[in-house]
């Protein structure tokens, strides 16, 4: 039987520069290769997510919405693809169905005809109503089951979980080990239990490479015929990103796998992104080797490094900076407490700052932030796993649960505009609920245009940089059938 071919998603304007460059990439340095990305052959781009959102109006102001616009000019043969956050679209706090079906209505109004929806309890209840209005919408739908080590997540766990996926009408199923601690066994046996219980739905892997396994991992699901890859240009891949879109090509050519990617195209979009760091001084990743001793130490708490960074500097500014390890030692046991949450927002946070504070005052759950004990009356959702029976009583104590979807039909879309209005149009909307108020007052106050140029000659990009230098007097530059470039010193004649 003929191996079906293999197709990647490329990450690299969203999922890649949020692990390596926290969203800080302008649009100006994806405009200027968007149309060859969307001459490589991928299966989609996805180009947002709710950090996205945010970080590009709160911190570049910039208008997250327009950039879209100007990405769909640029690709319009290219599927468009959106990470969405179960019902709470983005951040700690679940929007009501008028807000999701407005976000949904605007995405498809802005180019986008593809979305993926993930919770980070698995829950499907937190998903329905999403599913449901983007087949409304005629989306294409793909569901995220979540993966991170733990007694839970067994194969037999996440199949169930792509079952029910498939029952509520996905078009695709996705297996994420965001962490990056899946070892390859255990993702070729992930994918073979899930292949069996989802028929022919299209089934993506995606990974990131934190614990150095990441390369292993996708060899496996490529043997084990997943459909789809999820992939970076090399000079975002790697390190705490996802996998290179090259060598998963090479990869899945040496297991007989064809894909219908043009590694020119690669080359090009390696080339661009490779400058656009280097103009940005952002360090490119090398690929990590797998360190059986990090990941023991990483494996029980799978805190995202840029948390860590926090609480390490919380922890320096008490003067206390050498209790880190007992910290992260304590959010192991925090996360099996809670019932193995997916580390990811609100549940990384909840882990992390209980963890800090039942180190700093010396009692273990003393005074629990409030979204904590919502959390354990079942406000987020239903737990991957009970709760400790313990903590269970002493977060909750005689409350009585909480029904997630209590609420979720009312509207709030005519009070924000009556309180909050008038608004310029529903993308200025959805800007205002992304942020706090102070925060959209001061992206309204410094929003700055878009510039939208071409692509320079890299020997224009050579030479510009040579002629910032001050240790040549003379940059010259001739064109023929070969470019000339000529470099004089500072004492050489004019």
């Amino acid at each position: 039987m003929t191996a079906r071919k293999l197709k990647l998603l490329d990450e690299t304007i969203r999922n890649a520069q949020q692990s390596l460059w926290a969203t800080r990439m302008r649009t100006e340095s994806m405009l200027p290769i968007a149309d060859v990305m969307d001459r490589a052959g991928f299966d989609a781009v996805c180009v947002a997510a709710g950090v996205t959102f945010e970080t590009a109006a709160m911190y570049l102001h910039e208008d997250p919405w327009e950039r879209m616009r100007l990405l769909r000019h640029r690709m319009p043969g290219t599927r468009f693809d959106v990470l969405v956050r179960a019902r709470n679209l983005w951040g700690w706090t679940a929007q009501p169905h008028d807000v999701q079906r407005l976000f949904l209505e605007t995405l498809m109004r802005n180019g986008v005809d593809s979305f993926k929806l993930f919770d980070g309890l698995n829950d499907l209840g937190n998903m329905a109503f999403l599913i449901a209005e983007g087949r409304r919408l005629g989306f294409r739908i793909k569901g995220l089951v979540g993966f991170n080590e733990s007694p839970v997540h067994t194969d037999e766990y996440l199949a169930a979980k792509a079952a029910e996926f498939v029952a509520h009408g996905v078009d695709a199923v996705i297996l994420s080990d965001s962490p990056g601690v899946m070892m390859p066994e255990r993702a070729r046996s992930a994918i073979t239990r899930m292949r069996a219980a989802i028929g022919e739905v299209e089934l993506d892997f995606h990974c990131h490479t934190t614990a150095g396994l990441g390369r292993a991992a996708c060899r496996e699901a490529i043997r084990a015929g997943v459909d789809v890859i999820w992939t970076a240009a090399r000079p975002l891949a790697w390190g705490a990103s996802l996998p290179a879109a090259g060598d998963i090509l090479r990869m899945a050519l040496e297991e007989g796998r064809s894909v219908d990617v043009d590694p020119d195209c690669l080359d090009t979009i390696d080339d661009w992104f490779t400058w656009v760091a280097h103009r940005e001084g952002r360090p490119i990743p090398e690929e990590k080797p797998f360190d059986p001793g990090f990941y023991q130490r990483y494996v029980g708490h799978q805190i995202p490094g840029g948390m860590i960074s926090n609480l390490a500097q919380q922890l320096k500014d008490r003067g206390l900076e050498d209790r880190l390890p007992e910290v992260l030692e304590e959010a192991e046991r925090v996360r099996r407490e809670l019932g193995y949450p997916h580390m990811a927002t609100p549940f990384s946070q909840f882990v992390g700052v209980q963890a800090l504070m039942n180190v700093l005052e010396g009692e273990r759950y003393a005074n629990p932030p409030e979204a904590l004990r919502l959390y354990a009356r079942g406000a987020f959702g239903r737990p991957i796993a009970p709760l400790d029976p313990d903590v269970q009583d002493r977060l909750a104590g005689d409350a009585p649960p909480i029904d997630p979807q209590e609420g979720m039909d009312e509207p709030v879309l005519p009070r924000i505009r009556a309180e909050h209005g008038p608004f310029e149009s529903d993308e200025d909307l959805l800007t205002f609920l992304f942020l706090h108020p102070a925060a959209y007052r001061d992206y309204r106050r410094n929003r700055r245009p878009i510039p939208v140029r071409g692509r320079p000659h890299p020997v224009v990009c050579l030479a510009g940089e040579l002629m910032a230098r001050r240790d040549f007097a003379r940059v010259e530059v001739a064109s023929g059938q070969d470019v000339l470039l000529r470099i004089d010193g500072p004492g050489a004649p004019a």
